[in-house]
């Protein structure tokens, strides 16, 4: 990524983390704005330093009360933003 402003993760996560669903997931008490977090939704997730876009595939009961989200990996912001200005849906 470039050095821009700094970068707002929706769901932290660690895109090495897939359980036995085959999906990455993360809990979703680590959100700071849980209500973005919905299936289907597009996110940000990973770190300020490795950001990643997924998919949330799904929220399930885990351990402790406590919800996971499985997220299907989409890629990185920056070839998203150059495939969405390729396709002229941003400004060049």
């Amino acid at each position: 990524m470039s050095d821009r402003s700094a970068v707002v993760v929706t769901l932290p996560a660690d895109v090495q983390q897939v359980d036995q669903t085959g999906w990455v997931w993360a809990f979703l008490d680590g959100a700071a704005e849980p209500d973005r977090v919905r299936p289907g939704a597009l996110i940000v997730a990973g770190d300020p330093e490795e950001p990643f876009l997924a998919r949330v595939v799904d929220i399930v009961d885990g351990p402790r009360g406590r919800s996971i989200v499985h997220l299907d990996v989409v890629g990185v912001p920056d070839q998203a933003i150059d495939e969405l200005r390729h396709a002229h849906l941003l400004p060049q």
